[in-house]
């Protein structure tokens, strides 16, 4: 998994081992990042994912099938929201309300959606509360009786979607005056179900600053992650004014294959093979995703503090708007061209499905898993581990040896029993050849050096 994702399952499995707790989550003594100094834990995000995956280990074990069964789980949410807004949307319409498939395979098709999601990111999360929110408002908007339920449902939805990843899961709270926009219908209901999820959002956010640990978290984390991205003094996309704009060139990257999609059902309905024009209804579920989008990625660019999962959030929406306007076309094809249509979906349903299992039995070799199981076996968890300066604070280095045998770095080779090389040259001859050190060769070259007395490692 990326370092990001590896970092947020050890630090959940260490809250499911009793270390740290839900409002103080652990991740080791060591950390690569200086940039928080605010508080003795992890305050670098809200805790709300580390808290559901660790009842998750607390359930299974320290196994990677954790990470694993979360994200698979996430995954299915994600599918089934998908699906429920398509409906809710097209609710109008049976012959595309029918046509959910064709949002998910949008969805899924986006390249940063199938690399995020199996790498246990907090934004794959967090976007799944806030299209939970999204859902219960079109149930809000749609219902003929008292909606008010729907409205506090969706304003929970929000404030969890904040709990795991900040003030990126506030946009949901837009959405009713988005939706208003582009309808035009039920204007009250509209502004009152935006009172009633401001209102209720702010009652959750003031009870739980007012206990005093998740005040800590809260407030560190808000200084020192969310100001100082907006300060620029975090990690940041570039060096000028176009980092601003890394996220829109990701999202347009992402996009290339949907954009070719679209772009040749449009030409083979300019030619007149499939004469299909879009609908009013479809031209505002078009434009009603358009806003959304706009509304989630513009003020991310406000920040150059940006990074491609950062676009899990809007992917739903861009999965829709592009379903839409090819849903019209595709279903008229489909029902011109019945035997073709059937041969293009089994056949790629049968590749994808080749491609699936190979992968399963065939996957990447993760050198630092291999060599982080192999210390486990010599190092009791819970130790320190010595790392050469150049290499102490890298977090591909830093996050496996936490998850998988949480081991801790070392700054000082003499406070701790035990050295990693990540290249046998570095060692010198005198370790090698001195009995007072134990030289355990690991997996991808590696090497542990093992202090047996008082001696000192020296290194080339």
């Amino acid at each position: 998994m990326f370092v990001d994702g590896l970092a947020y399952a050890a630090i959940s499995r260490n809250m499911a081992q009793g270390f740290g707790t839900f409002w103080a989550p652990y991740f080791a003594d060591s950390f690569w990042l200086n940039y928080n100094n605010l508080c003795a834990f992890f305050c670098e995000h809200p805790p709300l994912m580390f808290g559901m995956q660790s009842m998750l280990f607390k359930i299974m074990g320290d196994t990677t099938a954790v990470e694993n069964c979360y994200n698979a789980l996430v995954l299915a949410a994600t599918i089934v929201l998908i699906t429920l807004i398509w409906r809710q949307l097209f609710a109008h319409n049976p012959s595309l309300k029918a046509q959910a498939w064709l949002p998910v395979l949008m969805w899924y098709s986006l390249r940063i959606v199938w690399w995020a999601v199996p790498n246990n990111m907090l934004d794959t999360t967090m976007a799944m509360f806030c299209l939970a929110a999204c859902y219960t408002q079109t149930r809000a908007l749609s219902c003929k009786g008292n909606a008010i339920g729907h409205w506090i449902l969706s304003s929970l939805f929000i404030f969890l979607a904040c709990l795991t990843k900040g003030p990126v899961g506030l946009f949901p709270v837009a959405f009713p005056v988005l939706h208003y926009l582009v309808y035009k219908e039920k204007p009250k209901r509209v502004f009152g179900g935006t009172a009633i999820l401001t209102l209720t959002f702010a009652l959750l956010l003031i009870i739980t600053l007012a206990y005093p640990p998740a005040n800590l978290l809260l407030t560190s984390y808000f200084e020192g992650q969310v100001m100082m991205a907006i300060l620029q003094k975090r990690e940041h996309a570039g060096e000028h004014w176009t980092a601003h704009f890394y996220l829109l060139k990701m999202l347009l990257v992402n996009c290339i294959p949907h954009l070719i999609l679209t772009g040749g059902i449009w030409l083979i309905a300019r030619l007149q093979i499939v004469k299909a024009a879009l609908s009013d209804s479809t031209k505002r579920t078009v434009f009603l995703n358009l806003l959304i989008i706009m509304s989630i990625i513009g003020p991310m660019s406000v920040s150059i503090k940006q990074s491609d999962p950062y676009l899990m959030p809007l992917t739903p929406f861009v999965a829709i708007l592009f379903a839409a306007v090819s849903v019209e076309r595709i279903v008229l094809w489909c029902r011109q061209f019945r035997f073709q249509s059937r041969f293009v979906f089994i056949t790629a349903s049968v590749c994808c499905v080749i491609i699936m299992v190979y992968s399963l039995f065939n996957p990447a070799w993760d050198r630092m898993y291999e060599v982080s199981t192999d210390l486990a076996r010599h190092i009791p968890a819970g130790r320190h581990i010595y790392l050469a300066p150049d290499i102490s604070t890298s977090s591909e280095l830093q996050t496996p040896l936490q998850r998988y045998a949480r081991l801790s770095v070392a700054f000082d080779s003499t406070a701790t029993r035990y050295t990693y090389l990540d290249d046998p040259a570095t060692a010198s001859d005198s370790i090698t050849a001195s009995p007072h050190f134990r030289v355990v060769p690991l997996a991808g070259s590696a090497m542990l050096v093992i202090r047996l007395d008082n001696g000192s490692i020296s290194a080339k």
